[in-house]
């Protein structure tokens, strides 16, 4: 069983860990193109069954994207009530209740929605669960992003883990404190969950500031360091396995819009 790890990445020993961090970042780049470009719903679920099966042969366990579909399920919910009542469109009308229409094109639509959201978080997933942040953070700076921006997606992909745990546990301590968090209508419990976002708020900022401070001693932004040739102690470079990934994912996408379209 492999050991938790802070943030989205979860340790590994696939094929996919192995593979260069800008390969995988170019299936995530297509795949979200091709989920914004197309209409077609076999595309796009054939788009959410390739991202995840990419995950669950490349050594992603199976416990692991279940949870991703939980943290997923109720925005993708969301989108499949409210797309068909908001929109309904002019497609044959299945129920009519007031001002409420739904038609099969609305339907049709919030599914498509669906889809595509779903698609293009598991296609984004694909580097960032399988990428250890400091190699993620190479990638971006090699293909071109400034190191500020590179390390800003870094401490994001790596913190924002911590901080919903923070609130896991603050929320916890304060409950277990007599804080009651399910009475009242929603004006209540959104007053009642105050106390628990200002500690979390207050954690945060001490957390960052934490981390500037380690930023600092490392002299992160110092004017040489921005002249300067950065280095790395562990580099990335493509090997041929990661040229006939990327050969065999271009050829792939081509050979979908060749043959469906979008």
């Amino acid at each position: 069983m492999t050991a938790a790890a802070p943030g989205f990445y979860t340790p590994g020993e696939g094929w996919l860990y192995r593979l260069d961090p800008r390969v995988k970042l170019w299936f995530a780049l297509l795949t979200i193109v091709l989920a914004v470009l197309t209409a077609r719903l076999g595309v796009l679920g054939g788009l959410l069954v390739a991202a995840q099966v990419v995950l669950l042969l490349g050594g992603l366990p199976l416990r692991r994207l279940l949870r991703m579909w939980l943290s997923l399920a109720p925005l993708v919910l969301v989108i499949l009530v409210l797309q068909p009542l908001i929109a309904p469109g002019e497609g044959r009308a299945l129920l009519v209740a007031g001002p409420v229409r739904l038609t099969t094109t609305g339907l049709l639509t919030g599914l498509r929605y669906g889809l595509r959201i779903s698609a293009a978080a598991f296609a984004v997933l694909v580097p960032v669960v399988t990428t250890p942040p400091n190699r993620l953070v190479r990638a971006f700076q090699k293909i071109g992003l400034p190191m500020a921006w590179a390390m800003t997606v870094g401490l994001a992909l790596r913190y924002l883990g911590t901080i919903g745990e923070l609130y896991t546990t603050i929320s916890e301590a304060q409950q277990a404190r007599g804080l009651d968090l399910s009475r009242g209508g929603l004006v209540k419990r959104a007053r009642n969950a105050v106390p628990t976002l200002v500690a979390v708020i207050v954690a945060t900022l001490r957390l960052g500031d934490s981390l500037a401070l380690g930023l600092a001693a490392r002299g992160f932004g110092l004017p040489t360091a921005r002249r300067g040739q950065r280095t790395a102690l562990h580099d990335i470079a493509l090997r041929p396995a990661d040229w006939l990934a990327l050969a065999a994912i271009t050829a792939a996408f081509a050979g979908v819009l060749l043959v469906w379209g979008v």
